[in-house]
């Protein structure tokens, strides 16, 4: 590549760390919520105040997303099941159907036929389904055909039919503020109606008791087949569904309306011992960086989660803000929290002359901003806590010109992927001429030889993923072509592109396969675009698109020395109350095992000798949290310890 230079980048540290809530995935009204075997949590938001941006989400015990369902086509969607096949079974009430989805968000198997408002459906070991179809006052069972083989109708707004072990089926008769049991021929054989409003959520334990979600009296109650309480969680906001768990703890699904949304796991002596959002606290540190090129000192932000230290280093993304805006604006949106709750360091910076970073001509993403992005990724590189393997670029919009200059100029550091949010290819996208945001003609060939994405993308080495919705914010620049130029000038040339990227791909694989080029004169040559309505769950995108990125090819977590193999820790029980088995696998040296709390501090710490397989921590004197165990020559896992 040409122009490939080493910048020696100044920087200057003015203020320490300081600690920020993580806004994590802001949920609006979860509704159903599961603890799945694996210790991850699946999460139903109903998202009332838009039915289009409802979603299902699976994160793990650090609160990072694993999964999401986002395809806007689950109105008010209010529970979530994952079942033995791995399959998601989701009860939408608005658009009256109960329907399973692969891990693809493909449809495998709906259910549609005279429903009215479902919220609830529990797939039966007998390969039916059970519905709680609330305005039709009934819980029915049905065959895979659809045909209703079971029912019971006297009901008045139900919730959360279940069935038990014993065949009998458990549910929440709300307007009647009542919890009923009713057997296989629909006789009343047990009931709960003391002083009970609107409940909503029953759960029949293994020692008998029934442990129901009371949402009226903002509380959760277990109570004993006498009807007696013997345990209470009060003090929720609008608790909807509670679950007791294997560790003796109870999750629980509260808040909607003006009260912020969560899910709290509780302790029997009620403390919130895990929780999402806020699962793990993030860290922001403001520094300058010194552009060599211009002089200019240039404001930063560095969001990360507060476990992340040398010892557990995160991958690293630097945002580049879209049109003439700087990123300190986007502190006010949540997004970098969001990024750093995640597991990411997550850099934001004003460009030169802008917020409030020094002044200086507006350079419009030319070389001088370019150089002022290298800086700040060489900054993010030389944090201790980042790992460097994993180092990528965000751009929104006409960020892609000063991301992709960049990438295409400075061999160091080494960026391993490009994630870029509808961003203009060329000049003719870009001058006011043409409705474009910069003030020079097209003509002007000296000043927009700096500042086209579509010439530098031919250059980038890193992989590269765009983000592309039907119709782009920028009117003036119809049917996409610019997403098609970009992606054609990026993708390696052994694939038919014009690059020399390894890795492209439009939207998500399901909609498109990697390394493809496009034709935008030949409609069945067209990539598939993300639906508009599903521009309300870009954010999930994002978050699902950076852990793509920075894990793809991912078989070593590079050390400041080079790469090394990782071998993968085994621990179990997770959650755990008391001792912790660590397993390795055999061939390893002589190595350290520790423990770290959600703040990086070493809490324990024990030796395995080369030939050890099994190692007994002994975690009863840590405080209820998550934690971080790891070992030199393997890799780190979360854990939560509960009381």
């Amino acid at each position: 590549m040409n122009g490939l230079r080493t910048l020696q980048s100044v920087f200057l540290i003015v203020a320490a760390a300081a600690s920020t809530p993580a806004l994590a995935v802001m949920l609006n009204m979860p509704f159903g919520v599961e603890r799945l075997p694996d210790g991850n949590t699946l999460v139903c938001d109903a998202m009332a105040e838009s039915d289009s941006g409802a979603r299902a989400i699976e994160v793990d015990s650090l609160g990072a997303l694993v999964w999401a369902y986002i395809k806007c086509d689950v109105p008010f969607l209010h529970t979530a099941r994952r079942l033995a096949n791995g399959n998601t079974l989701m009860s939408t009430s608005h658009g009256n159907r109960v329907v399973e989805v692969n891990r693809h968000g493909d449809a495998v198997w709906t259910m549609t036929d005279g429903l009215a408002y479902p919220n609830e459906a529990y797939r039966l070991p007998s390969g039916n389904t059970l519905i709680t179809d609330r305005d039709n006052n009934r819980v029915i069972e049905v065959t895979p055909e659809h045909k209703v083989v079971w029912s019971y109708s006297n009901l008045e707004g139900p919730h959360n039919g279940n069935r038990l072990p014993n065949g009998n089926t458990l549910i929440c008769d709300s307007r009647d503020d009542r919890v009923i049991e009713v057997d296989a021929t629909r006789v009343v054989v047990w009931q709960y109606a003391t002083n009970l409003a609107w409940p909503r959520c029953a759960q029949r334990l293994p020692n008998g008791n029934t442990l129901i979600t009371d949402t009226g009296h903002h509380q959760v109650i277990e109570v004993d087949a006498s009807g007696a309480t013997v345990w209470s969680a009060s003090g929720l906001v609008l608790p909807y569904e509670a679950a007791r768990l294997e560790n003796g703890n109870t999750l629980v699904s509260c808040g909607s309306g003006l009260a912020p949304g969560r899910v709290v796991e509780l302790s029997p002596a009620g403390q919130i011992v895990w929780q999402y959002p806020h699962t793990v606290e993030v860290m922001v540190e403001t520094l300058w960086v010194v552009n060599p090129s211009s002089g200019c000192s240039l404001y930063v932000h560095i969001h990360r989660p507060a476990y992340a230290d040398s010892s557990h280093r995160v991958p690293g993304v630097v945002f580049v803000p879209y049109a003439t805006g700087f990123g300190s604006s986007f502190d006010s949106t949540g997004l970098p929290d969001d990024i750093a709750a995640d597991g990411f360091a997550f850099l934001h910076f004003d460009p030169d002359g802008r917020g409030q970073s020094s002044a200086y001509p507006e350079n419009y993403n030319g070389y001088v901003h370019q150089d002022g992005l290298q800086a700040c990724l060489s900054l993010l590189a030389g944090r201790s806590y980042v790992d460097t393997s994993r180092l990528g670029v965000y751009s929104r919009g006409y960020g892609i010109t000063m991301a992709s200059g960049a990438l295409a100029r400075y061999a160091e550091p080494r960026v391993k992927f490009l994630l870029d949010y509808e961003g203009p290819a060329n000049r003719r996208q870009t001058c006011q001429d043409s409705g474009g945001l910069v003030p020079v003609p097209a003509d002007s060939n000296p000043f927009w030889q700096e500042r086209e994405a579509g010439r530098f993308m031919k250059q980038v080495p890193a992989a590269y993923l765009r983000m592309q919705t039907e119709v782009d914010h920028n009117p003036h620049i119809p049917h996409n072509r610019h997403c098609i130029q970009l992606i054609d000038s990026a993708t390696a040339v052994e694939h038919g592109g014009r690059g020399i990227s390894p890795w492209t791909r439009v939207n998500d694989s399901v909609m498109n396969p990697p390394n493809r080029v496009y034709t935008p004169s030949a409609r069945m040559s067209l990539p598939t675009w993300i639906p508009e309505i599903e521009e309300l769950q870009n954010e999930l995108r994002i978050l699902i698109y950076l852990h793509e990125l920075a894990d793809m090819g991912q078989s070593s977590i590079a050390e400041r020395g080079g790469p090394r193999n990782v071998v993968p820790l085994r621990v179990y029980p997770r959650p755990c109350r008391e001792i912790l088995q660590v397993g390795l696998p055999p061939g390893l040296s002589d190595c350290e095992l520790s423990v770290h709390d959600i703040c990086g501090r070493l809490v324990k710490r024990t030796e395995m000798r080369a030939g050890d397989t099994l190692a007994l921590l002994d975690l009863s004197e840590l405080r209820p949290g998550v934690y971080c165990v790891s070992a030199s020559g393997a890799g780190t896992v979360p854990v939560v310890v509960v009381r």
